[in-house]
């Protein structure tokens, strides 16, 4: 067989991988909203917070083609994922280095008027 006679079915493949992949989304989108009526207590953010994780790992696999042989799409993703570690990091420093105390109320009023 040739390379053009092999062509549908390879497209026939990955149109039901895409359509796998959209239905895992969509039902995993159906059970965040699900768990949003479930009185979990403590628990209900961590499994929210598993299922985003889940649907996150399925776009980045398939959509993003991190499965692929290649490995550009792999070192843009770690690449991308060390910048934002370091961005929560920096954030995360100059959050917990800043003074708490309230400002004074000669600090909010301003410089004063000069006459």
């Amino acid at each position: 067989m040739t390379g053009a006679a092999m062509e549908p079915m390879g497209l026939r493949r990955r149109l039901l991988r895409v359509a796998v992949v959209w239905l895992a989304l969509i039902l995993f989108a159906a059970l965040t909203v699900g768990t949003a009526y479930i009185p979990l207590g403590a628990a209900n953010m961590a499994v929210n917070i598993l299922i985003a994780g889940i649907k996150a790992v399925l776009i980045a696999v398939f959509f993003m083609h991190l499965a692929s042989p290649h490995a550009v799409p792999r070192m843009i993703c770690v690449i991308a994922t060390v910048m934002l570690v370091v961005m929560f990091a920096l954030s995360g420093v100059d959050f917990y280095t800043r003074d708490m105390a309230p400002a004074s109320a000669a600090g909010r009023a301003g410089p004063a008027a000069s006459r």
